[in-house]
C-alpha cells in the first residue's frame, strides 16, 4: 500500500471518496492498486471514526505488514490528522519485552496506534487490550489474514470470538485479494468471511481510476539458464579441498544450508558473485566466532579457534583481490541471466532513471547491488539495496537495521541511486514516486506478488519485466496465468455481489486455511488471556527461553516429535514434577498443527503448574509497584516523587498557642543540672532515654509551670527566645533564624527558687543592655566560678582562664597549637591594629591601647552532632584552643557554662528525644512485637540527619534477612521489590515515624518548629521532607533490628506486621514439611564422600543429587539445581552479613557492603567450592566443554590463598557454575534439614570459615570504584566510559576507554570481557595519576564549573547548606564517596545527581564502533 511522503492535507479524488463513504456504512475491505491513494482513503475513515460522539475513549489500531511501514503510514496520519496522539510500534523498541504497566501506559497517552499485526496478537493473548476497546482496525495489505498469519489470528480467535455489538470497524486494504489464480471466487469469500467484510473496488469512477494510476507494460526477458559446478579455483572449491569449512562451522546442517546458497547464487550470478557472497559470510562468521572468545579463553584451548581463523583469514586474503576488478563484457564468471538485466538496463541509460530490481534471496540482493557497477557498460549504474531484518537461520545474511532501511529508502526517493535491489520488503507499502522501471528477477510466486511489484512502475509508459528461463514453458505458462488473474480480478469484483457467490465448495485448495479444531481452540483465564494452537508454540518457547542457561548449556527449548501426531519434552529445568514433562497431542492432518496442538495443550498443563500468570505471562519476577504480592493481597501505587513532603509525629506541641502550657525537664549533665528543657507537653522520658546513648546525660521527668495570666505566659516565653537566640549564637550556629516560632527552649534552673527558672539569668542575656559588656581589668575578681566571654570579633564562646601578667599588649605574640592569627607581627597591639582595622573589617575600631591587660581564655567547641560526644569536660580542652587577648577585645557573656554546655548538646538531645518517642508510637501504631529499642532508633534514622549514626548499616543486614524470608515463602509455594517495599511503607505509615531532621551539620541547625497539626488521636504532626528511597530503606532496616533482637522468628513477625510477604509467623520448621521420597537401596559412595566433607547426612539423598544436577544433564530423574541455587544465594548472603555485622561494628555501611561482596561472588564460592568440597568433580552435566572450564578453574584457585581470592576477586573468571552449586549443596542442606538455620549455619560455617576469616573492612575496591574515589577526593567528576572492540587476527576482545573531562589519558588495556577491561583502563589511569605521569590539574575544570551549577546545588542539598552558604564540594564527596555503597564511589556520586556525567557498573556504557 502506498503512500505520500508530502505532509500535506491531500484532496481525496472521486474514486477515494466512492471508497470512503463505502466503508463509513460497513466493514470493507478496498482492492485497488498499488500507487492509487488507499492510505488516503484510510485517513479520511480514521478522521471520521475519532470524532464520532459515540467514540468513548476507545482506540484506533493501523496494521501494516513490514517493519519499515510503521514509521512510514504513522507520518503520513500525523500529516492527515490533528489533535490525535499517534504511536508508532516495532520489534525493535523492544515491545515483546514491555510488562502490562507500560502497555497500560502507552495505551492511556495514544488514540492510534500503528503496528504490526504480530504485536496487537500479543497484547489481545496477554490479555492488555480487547477488540471492545478499539473503535477501528484497519488492516493494510489485507490479503495476508489467511492461514495462520498474525493477521488471521486476530481474527479467527479475538474477533469473532467479540460480541458483534462491540466489534471494532474494520477497514482493509490490498493490491489484490486473490493469491492464486486457481479459483478466485474461493480466496475472496474466504477473506470476506474471515474480516466479516466485503471486498470492494471503485466502479462508479474507474476513468479517473485509470488516469490517475496507470498500469505498466508488461514484458517477459528470458536468459539461458546453467547449472554449473564451482570451478577448481574458486574459493568454495579451495576451502573445501582443505576440509575447512565443515570444521569450521561444526554443524552439519549449517554447512549443508550454505552449500546450497552457493549453488544457488552460482548458478543465478555466477561465480565470482557466489564467491562474493561466500567471502563476506565468512568474515562475519569470524567476527561471531569472536564472541565465544571469552568462553574459549575459560577453557584454557584457544589454539584451534585461531589456527582455523588464521587458515580461514589466509584464503580470504588470497581472493581477496578478485573483487576489485572490472569484468568484461560477457564474461563467463558472470551468469548468462545477470548479463541479460544489465543488457536491459543499458536500454534504460539516463540520468532519469530510477528502478527496482526485485531478487527473491537477501544475500544475493547484497551481491547483486555491489556486482552490477563492476560490469563493462554498466559503470554508469549508481546501486542501492534494501532487505528485511534477517531470519533465524545461521547461514543467512544479516538483515538490515530499521535505521539502515529508511536511509536507503530516503537517498533512493532523492535520486542518489538509479536502481534499488531489493527483496519482497519493498513489495508492500514503500513509497517510491515515479518508477519507470521494474523488474523481477526471479520467479513471480503468486498473484500478490505481481501486482504488487507491478504497482511499483507508476510513471507514465513505465515498464516491468518478468525474468525466466529460456526452454521452461510451464514457468512462462504459470506466470501469464497470474497476470490474467491479476488482471481479471478488477471486472470480478465489479460484479459480484455481497450476496451471492459461485464458489466451488468441493475444491480442495486449503492452503491457508485453517482446521475448525484449531479455530474453536481456545482456553482463556481468569484475567481474560487467551491461549491458541499458534500462541502456544510462542508463549512455550518464551518459557523455556527464560531457564537460566550458561554458556557451557545450549538453549534449553521444547522439543518436538513426530508427524500428524506430535509430541513435545520440556526441559528438565522446569520447575514441575518430573512425570509432567512429556506430553502427547491429538492426531491431526496436518504437520504443523499438530505441533501446535501439543504445545497447546502444554501451556494448558503449565499454567495450572503456575508456570504461566493470568496474563499467561510466564511466571519470573512480577512487574514492580502494580499488581499482587505472592499471598495475593493488592501492593499499592506508589508512584511518588524522589523527594516527597510528609507529616511525621513530633513529641513537641506549639507553646505559642494560646492556652498551651509550659514544660520544664530538667537535663542533669555530669551530675549537674543547670538547665531545663522547656516544652509545651510533658515528655515521657522514662521510655525515651537511654544511658547507653545519653553517656553523661539526663532528662528528668517534666515539671509544669504556672503563671498568673496567658499574657505574662506570653511575656516570659518571649523572654525566653530571645535568650536562646543569643545563647544559640554562640553555642550552635551564627545563622540568623526566627527563634519566635520554635517548639524547643532551655532554660537556665535555680533549684533553690520556688519557680525553678532563674529568670534574672534569662532577663540578662535576653537585655542587649547586659548581654554584652565590655570586659576589665577586675572582671575575673567580680564573678565567682567558670565565666564565659566572647571575643567581640568572633561568634565564639570562651571560658576565662587566667590574667597573663607575664605579657603586655607590646610583648610578641605567644606562640600557640592551632590557629596563631597573631603569628608574623611585631606584638598583640599591632596585630589588633592591623588585622581588625576599620578599613579592613568594616567595623569600628576595636579601641586597644598599649596599655591593655592581656587574658587568656580557652575557646570552647561549638554543639556536637551525638549527645554522647556532645559534652567535653574542661579537662579535655587542651592548647589548641588557647586564646590571649587584650582586655578590651573581649566581652562578658552572662551565661552560665553548664548552661552552655546544655546549648552544646541541644541539637542532639532534641533529635534523640524524637527518634525514641518515634520509636515508642511506631511499635503500638504498627503492632510490632517489642525491639531493641536503640536499635530502632537507628533503623528510623536517615543519613541526612547527620547524627552520627543512621539506618545504612542496619539496612544491609535487614536487606539479607528480607532476602531470605522471601525466598523461602517462594520456595514452598515472587520477589519482593524496592517499589513493593516502598508501597506497604506508604500504607503503614512508615514515614510518620522517620527521623530526617538534621541534628547538625556545619554550621545549619534549626529548632523544632512550632507550626504543628494533628492526627485523629491528637498527637502533634510536623513536616519534613524525605527521600522516598528512605522508606524501603527503613523497613529493611527495622528487619536488621529485629534480626539482632530475636532472630528469624522476629524477622517474620516483623515482616508479617509490616504486611510483607514472608508468609506468617509460623516458624519454617512447624510450617513447611516435606515428603519424603524413597531412598535408594545404597547410596553412592561418591554422595557418602560428598556428605562426610558436610558433616551432614541427608535424610532426602534426591535433594542432594537435585543440587549436583547442571542444566545440561540430560536426565529427567531430578530437576536441576537452579531452585535450591536460588535459595542458597540468600543463605550465604544473611550468613556473611550476619558475620561481619557485629565483628566489624564501626564499619562503614559502604566498607559493609563491599566486604560482605567480597564474599558473596562467584569467584569467592567458586574457590570454596573447589578447596573445601571439589564440587566440580560432582556436577552432573552433559557438556564436555565443562569439564575442561572446571579444570582449568581448580588449578587456578587451588594456587591463590582466600586472601588474594578476595582481594582479586574480580578479576577472576571461574565457571559460575562452581560459585552456583556451593549455593544449591547449600540450599539443599537447608530444606532437607526442615528449613532449620541452626543446621545450615553449622555447614556454612565448617565449609566457609576459612574464606570470610579473610575479610575486613578495608579490603581494596576494585579498580573502578578506586579510580572514582581517587578523582573524587580530588573534586572531579567527569568521567565516563566509553566500549569498543578490537578484533585482531586471532580472535576478538575488548576494550573501555576511560574519558575524564572527554580526554583519554591513558591507553586502554584490552581484555576477554567488557568488565575487566574496564578495571585494567581504570586500573592503569589510577597508576598513572599516581605515578604523576598525568597531570589532572591540567584538564580539571570541575572547580570552575561547579561554581552555581547543578552538581553544586545536589551538594548543597545532601548537605542541607543553603545557596549562599560556602560548602567545601570537593570534601564533600570524598567523604561520599568513602561511604558508598554497593557499587562503591559510582553509586555515591549518581546520587549527588551526576548521571550525565559518571557511568555505573560495565554494560551502561556508551557504544563506539569496532576498531
Amino acid at each position: 500500500m502506498s503512500t505520500t511522503s508530502d505532509k500535506r492535507d491531500l484532496l481525496p479524488r472521486a474514486y477515494q471518496t466512492e471508497i470512503f463513504e463505502r466503508a463509513i456504512k460497513g466493514n470493507v475491505v478496498a482492492a485497488l492498486a498499488t500507487g492509487s491513494g488507499k492510505t488516503l482513503i484510510a485517513a479520511l475513515l480514521l478522521r471520521w471514526t475519532a470524532c464520532q460522539p459515540n467514540q468513548g475513549g476507545k482506540k484506533i489500531f493501523f496494521l501494516v505488514p513490514k517493519v519499515p511501514l510503521v514509521e512510514q503510514q504513522k507520518g503520513f496520519i500525523v500529516g492527515q490528522t490533528a489533535g490525535l496522539r499517534i504511536g508508532g510500534y516495532i520489534g525493535a523498541m523492544g515491545v515483546d519485552l514491555w510488562d502490562r504497566p507500560k502497555w497500560l501506559k502507552e495505551l492511556q497517552e495514544h488514540d492510534v496506534f500503528v503496528m504490526t499485526p504480530a504485536i496487537l496478537l500479543r497484547l489481545l493473548t496477554h490479555a492488555y487490550i480487547s477488540l471492545k476497546q478499539i473503535s477501528l482496525l484497519i488492516v493494510d495489505e489485507a490479503h495476508h489474514v489467511r492461514g495462520n498469519s498474525p493477521e488471521a489470528q486476530i481474527f479467527h480467535h479475538h474477533y469473532h470470538h467479540t460480541d458483534r455489538a462491540y466489534r471494532p470497524k474494520i477497514f482493509g486494504m490490498t493490491a489484490s485479494p486473490v493469491w492464486s489464480p486457481k479459483n478466485p471466487h474461493k480466496h475472496i469469500a474466504d477473506l470476506e468471511r474471515l474480516m466479516d467484510a466485503t471486498i470492494i473496488s471503485v466502479q462508479e469512477n474507474v476513468a479517473e481510476l485509470n488516469q490517475y494510476s496507470p498500469l505498466a507494460d508488461v514484458a517477459i526477458i528470458k536468459y539461458m539458464a546453467t547449472w554449473q559446478a564451482a570451478p577448481r579455483d574458486s574459493l568454495w572449491t579451495e576451502l573445501n579441498d582443505y576440509d575447512i569449512l565443515k570444521d569450521f562451522i561444526e554443524l552439519e546442517e549449517t554447512y549443508v544450508s550454505l552449500e546450497s546458497r552457493y549453488q544457488h547464487a552460482l548458478d543465478h550470478l555466477g561465480v565470482l558473485a557466489a564467491d562474493r557472497y561466500l567471502y563476506t559470510y565468512l568474515e562475519s562468521r569470524i567476527s561471531a566466532v569472536g564472541l565465544t572468545a571469552q568462553s574459549q579463553a575459560v577453557l584454557g584451548d584457544i589454539s584451534k579457534l585461531r589456527n582455523q581463523i588464521q587458515l580461514v583469514r589466509s584464503f580470504l586474503e588470497k581472493h581477496k583481490p578478485r573483487f576489485d576488478i572490472k569484468v568484461a563484457k560477457y564474461d563467463r564468471i558472470v551468469s548468462a541471466k545477470v548479463w541479460e538485466l544489465a543488457h536491459l538496463l543499458g536500454k534504460y541509460k539516463s540520468d532519469r532513471l530510477q528502478g527496482i530490481v526485485f531478487v527473491e534471496r537477501r544475500d544475493e540482493v547484497k551481491v547483486l547491488a555491489w556486482l552490477l557497477p563492476r560490469l563493462q557498460d554498466s559503470e554508469w549504474i549508481s546501486c542501492a539495496s534494501i532487505v528485511g531484518h534477517g531470519g533465524s537461520s545461521e547461514v543467512a545474511s544479516i538483515g538490515m537495521s530499521v535505521k539502515a532501511q529508511e536511509a536507503a529508502v530516503r537517498e533512493f526517493r532523492e535520486g542518489k541511486y538509479q536502481i534499488l535491489f531489493a527483496s519482497s520488503v519493498a513489495e508492500e507499502g514503500l513509497d517510491f514516486q515515479y518508477l519507470s522501471l521494474v523488474v523481477m528477477f526471479d520467479v513471480v510466486k503468486n498473484v500478490v506478488s505481481f501486482a504488487q511489484s507491478r504497482g511499483r512502475a507508476r510513471k507514465a509508459g513505465s515498464a516491468y519485466y518478468a525474468m525466466l528461463p529460456k526452454n521452461h514453458p510451464e514457468m512462462e505458462a504459470k506466470f501469464r496465468a497470474i497476470v490474467v488473474a491479476e488482471m481479471s480480478n478488477t471486472s470480478l469484483l465489479a460484479m459480484k455481489r455481497p450476496d451471492k457467490m459461485d464458489v466451488d465448495e468441493d475444491d480442495d485448495d486449503d492452503d491457508g486455511i485453517l482446521s475448525e479444531t484449531e479455530r474453536r481452540a481456545r482456553y482463556v483465564t481468569s484475567k481474560g488471556a487467551i491461549l491458541t494452537y499458534s500462541s502456544a508454540v510462542v508463549l512455550l518457547a518464551e518459557l523455556c527461553a527464560l531457564l537460566p542457561t550458561d554458556e557451557y548449556t545450549d538453549s534449553l527449548q521444547p522439543k518436538y516429535s513426530g508427524g500428524f501426531q506430535s509430541m513435545v519434552s520440556l526441559p528438565p529445568a522446569l520447575p514441575i514434577p518430573r512425570n509432567a514433562l512429556d506430553y502427547v497431542g491429538p492426531p491431526c492432518k496436518k504437520k504443523a498443527e499438530a505441533k501446535r496442538a501439543v504445545a497447546f495443550k502444554a501451556v494448558v498443563a503449565l499454567h495450572r503448574f503456575a508456570c504461566f500468570d493470568e496474563y499467561l505471562h510466564p511466571v519470573r519476577e512480577p512487574p514492580v509497584g502494580i499488581g499482587e504480592d505472592a499471598d495475593g493481597r493488592k501492593v499499592p501505587d506508589v508512584v511518588v516523587d524522589k523527594m516527597i513532603e510528609v507529616e511525621s509525629l513530633t513529641p513537641y506541641d506549639n507553646p505559642w498557642k494560646e492556652g498551651a502550657q509550659l514544660w520544664v525537664h530538667p537535663i542533669e549533665i555530669q551530675g549537674r543540672t543547670a538547665a531545663g528543657l522547656l516544652v509545651a507537653n510533658e515528655l515521657f522520658v522514662d521510655t525515651l532515654l537511654d544511658g547507653r546513648e545519653m553517656g553523661p546525660v539526663r532528662l528528668h521527668r517534666g515539671i509544669l509551670l504556672s503563671f498568673d495570666s496567658e499574657q505574662e505566659r506570653i511575656k516570659h516565653l518571649q523572654l525566653v527566645a530571645e535568650f536562646n537566640g543569643r545563647a544559640i549564637d554562640l553555642s550552635i550556629t551564627s545563622r540568623p533564624l526566627d527563634i519566635q516560632n520554635r517548639a524547643v527552649y532551655i532554660v537556665p534552673l535555680d533549684c533553690n527558687s520556688s519557680t525553678l527558672v532563674d529568670w534574672d539569668a534569662v532577663r540578662r542575656l535576653a537585655n542587649p543592655a547586659t548581654s554584652s559588656i565590655l570586659w576589665t581589668p577586675q572582671t575575673h575578681l567580680d564573678i565567682e566560678g567558670p565565666i564565659l566571654a566572647r571575643h567581640r570579633r568572633r561568634h565564639r564562646a570562651m571560658l576565662f582562664k587566667l590574667v597573663r601578667t607575664d605579657l603586655t599588649c607590646l610583648s610578641p605574640p605567644e606562640p600557640i597549637q592551632g590557629h596563631w592569627p597573631e603569628k608574623g607581627y611585631k606584638s598583640y597591639f599591632h596585630f589588633y591594629e592591623e588585622f581588625y582595622s576599620a578599613h579592613r573589617h568594616g567595623n569600628s575600631p576595636l579601641g586597644i591601647t598599649e596599655d591593655d591587660t592581656m587574658v587568656e581564655f580557652i575557646e570552647l567547641p561549638k554543639a556536637r552532632t551525638v549527645v554522647q560526644r556532645a559534652y567535653v569536660p574542661i579537662r579535655e580542652i587542651d592548647r589548641q584552643h588557647t586564646v590571649i587577648a587584650p582586655h578590651r577585645a573581649m566581652i562578658l557573656f552572662p551565661l552560665s557554662l553548664y548552661v552552655f554546655h546544655a546549648f552544646t548538646i541541644l541539637p542532639a538531645l532534641v533529635r534523640h528525644i524524637v527518634g525514641h518517642y518515634r520509636t515508642h508510637e511506631a511499635l503500638k501504631d504498627l503492632n510490632l512485637p517489642p525491639l531493641d529499642q536503640g536499635r530502632f532508633v537507628e533503623a528510623l534514622t536517615l543519613p541526612l540527619v547527620c547524627a552520627g549514626y543512621d539506618y545504612q548499616r542496619l539496612e544491609t543486614l535487614g536487606d539479607s534477612c528480607l532476602k531470605l524470608a522471601t525466598t523461602v515463602h517462594v520456595f514452598n509455594r515472587n520477589s519482593i521489590s524496592n517499589i513493593y517495599l516502598r508501597g506497604r511503607a506508604l500504607q503503614r505509615s512508615l514515614y510518620r515515624f522517620l527521623s530526617g531532621e538534621r541534628v547538625l551539620d556545619g554550621k545549619l541547625w534549626t529548632p523544632p518548629t512550632a507550626n504543628v497539626t494533628y492526627d485523629s488521636r491528637g498527637r502533634p504532626l510536623t513536616k519534613q521532607t524525605i527521600p522516598r528511597k528512605s522508606l524501603q530503606d527503613c523497613m529493611e532496616a527495622t528487619l536488621g533490628v529485629a534480626w539482632l533482637t530475636g532472630g528469624m522468628e522476629m524477622v517474620l513477625k516483623v515482616g508479617t506486621e509490616l504486611d510483607l510477604c514472608f508468609g506468617g509467623t509460623v516458624p519454617w520448621p512447624e510450617r513447611y514439611s516435606r515428603q519424603q521420597r524413597e531412598a535408594p537401596q545404597e547410596v553412592p559412595a561418591a554422595l557418602n564422600s560428598l556428605m562426610e566433607k558436610l558433616q551432614y547426612r541427608f535424610n532426602d539423598i534426591w535433594l542432594l543429587t537435585e543440587a549436583l544436577t547442571h542444566p545440561s544433564c540430560p536426565a529427567k530423574e531430578t530437576p536441576t539445581y537452579n531452585r535450591l541455587e536460588f535459595v542458597g544465594d540468600a543463605l550465604v548472603d544473611l550468613f556473611v552479613i550476619k558475620y561481619l555485622f557485629p565483628r566489624f561494628p564501626d564499619a562503614p555501611p559502604g566498607k559493609l557492603t563491599w566486604t560482605r561482596s567480597a564474599a558473596v561472588n562467584n569467584s569467592s564460592l567458586a574457590a570454596v567450592s573447589v578447596k573445601e568440597l571439589s564440587l566440580d568433580k560432582y556436577v552432573l552435566h552433559g557438556a564436555p566443554s565443562l569439564e575442561q572450564a572446571t579444570a582449568k578453574a581448580r588449578a587456578e584457585l587451588e594456587a591463590m590463598p582466600y586472601s588474594d581470592v578476595v582481594a582479586r576477586y574480580w578479576s577472576l573468571q571461574p565457571p559460575k557454575v562452581l560459585g552456583d552449586l556451593l549455593e544449591a549443596v547449600i540450599g539443599a542442606v537447608f530444606v532437607d534439614s526442615g528449613f532449620r538455620l541452626e543446621a545450615v549455619w553449622a555447614v556454612i560455617d565448617r565449609v566457609m570459615s576459612p574464606m570470610v576469616a579473610e575479610l575486613h573492612p578495608d579490603l581494596p575496591l576494585d579498580p573502578t570504584s578506586e579510580m572514582m574515589q581517587y578523582l573524587a577526593k580530588r573534586g572531579c567528576t567527569k568521567v565516563r566510559f566509553k566500549k569498543a572492540e578490537i578484533i585482531d587476527s586471532d580472535v576478538r576482545e575488548y576494550v573501555v576507554r576511560v574519558l575524564v573531562h572527554e580526554t583519554e589519558l591513558v591507553e586502554p588495556v584490552p581484555a576477554f570481557t567488557r568488565p575487566l577491561a574496564q578495571a585494567f583502563s581504570c586500573d592503569a589511569l589510577q597508576k598513572a595519576l599516581e605515578a604523576g605521569q598525568v597531570d589532572l590539574a591540567t584538564i580539571c575544570t570541575c572547580k570552575e564549573d561547579r561554581v552555581n551549577t547543578t552538581e553544586e546545588k545536589e551538594v548543597r542539598k545532601y548537605l542541607g547548606r543553603a545557596d549562599d552558604d560556602p560548602a567545601d564540594i570537593p570534601a564533600a564527596l570524598e567523604r561520599i564517596a568513602a561511604d558508598s555503597d554497593d557499587e562503591g564511589a559510582i553509586q555515591s556520586l549518581l546520587a549527588l545527581g551526576n548521571l550525565d556525567e559518571i557511568s555505573g557498573p560495565p554494560g551502561n556504557e556508551e557504544e563506539e564502533d569496532s576498531e
